[in-house]
């Protein structure tokens, strides 16, 4: 293959690759909707079940209360999961992208110091790792504490036995879930720490 073939190759795959990272991104964004909403409902839960209590007096308010903070922990789990997946998609893609940019770099015999086709170059990295981990951090403790402490709080009126398991189950889940994006950003980045 020709030196121009080879080139032109490269980059239409690099493109290609791109699009496909950014069209991730973009679902990513899609997904913390479903977190919104799924966090919104945690908020609504308790006069749903109050209702649902009224409609139906064989229904025990306080386990129906219970069941239904677990199901919404479960769908949260769920939907974290999804994410991770896509996170760890993008994290591959990004770090194959970074392999055609080295070599689209090394076909048009630009040196080290050029910034042509470096989307991961090295300092920015650990920008990104900053940025990165003040942003997913945040959120994630923000939406920890909500998912964590609004049902305990509720739940802790009716029945401290479910509220004490819901917690416990709560905080498994936080901190299986930190342990997994640990774990992933040290698969794609051994010069930093995500967290």
């Amino acid at each position: 293959m020709d030196p121009s073939q080879r080139i032109e190759y490269l980059y239409k795959e690099y493109a290609r690759l791109s699009e496909k990272l950014e069209e991730y991104l973009k679902g990513c964004f899609e997904d913390f909707k479903l977190f919104g909403g799924a966090s919104a409902t945690i908020l609504l839960w308790k006069p749903i079940a109050d209702v649902i209590a009224l409609a139906s007096p064989k229904v025990d308010n306080r386990e129906l209360l219970f069941l239904g903070f677990l199901t919404l922990l479960v769908i949260l789990v769920l939907i974290g999961s999804m994410i991770l997946n896509r996170m760890a998609y993008m994290f591959l893609m990004g770090n194959n992208l970074q392999s055609y940019e080295y070599e689209i770099r090394k076909e048009l015999h630009e040196d080290e110091q050029s910034q042509v086709f470096r989307l991961n170059i090295e300092k920015d990295t650990a920008k990104f790792a900053t940025a990165f981990r003040m942003t997913y951090g945040t959120a994630l403790i923000i939406l920890s504490l909500a998912i964590t402490f609004i049902p305990f709080t509720i739940l802790s009126y009716t029945n401290i036995f479910h509220a004490v398991i819901y917690l416990l189950l709560a905080l498994l889940a936080v901190v299986n879930h930190i342990r997994v994006v640990k774990k992933l950003a040290g698969l794609y980045s051994h010069q930093f720490k995500f967290f």
